[in-house]
């Protein structure tokens, strides 16, 4: 299986850049407000907007990041440890797997080839895990090798616990 989940070091790498990121857009925040009183109404609010939109996108990383936890598939079990706890979900209990595009999450900043998503894995009760994986920039679903790997081993356990 090609799935590429962040370890637990890649996790305390993505708090930190994630504090570096925050720390920018407030700066951003900080000139934008400086330099209002002496900018043109037009060019205030197009600046305004994008920085409103870039906020808000950035808080709701922050809290899918803040849900997420490292991850790992071993014997038709998905191993979920995260500041909450430790869990060990059977595969064949999981209702979907989708992947969202982190744009804000970095675990470096040096490189743009190198990005993040969001794995959702959804129980059938409902319930909601977050890890990260490794993704391309433009990669559609995001991470798709990894996802297609978790789905296929989803798939295999699901089988499986119906054959038995």
């Amino acid at each position: 299986m090609d799935i590429r989940f962040l370890t637990f070091p890649d996790f305390h790498n993505v708090y930190f850049y994630r504090s570096i990121t925050l720390a920018i857009l407030l700066a951003i925040g900080g000139l934008v407000l400086f330099k209002a009183p002496t900018t043109r109404l037009p060019e205030l609010l197009l600046v305004g907007g994008c920085l409103l939109l870039m906020g808000w996108r950035f808080a709701l990383e922050w809290r899918r990041l803040n849900k997420a936890g490292t991850a790992s598939i071993h014997n038709d079990e998905l191993i979920f440890a995260s500041e909450s706890g430790h869990r060990q979900i059977p595969l064949s209990s999981l209702h979907s797997v989708t992947s969202k595009h982190s744009l804000f999450m970095v675990r470096r900043y040096r490189s743009w080839s190198e990005h993040l998503a969001f794995v959702e894995f959804t129980l059938h009760n409902g319930e909601r895990f977050y890890t990260l994986v490794e993704s391309a920039l433009f990669e559609s679903p995001a991470a798709k090798h990894s996802l297609a790997a978790i789905q296929a081993a989803v798939l295999a356990a699901k089988v499986k616990s119906a054959a038995s």
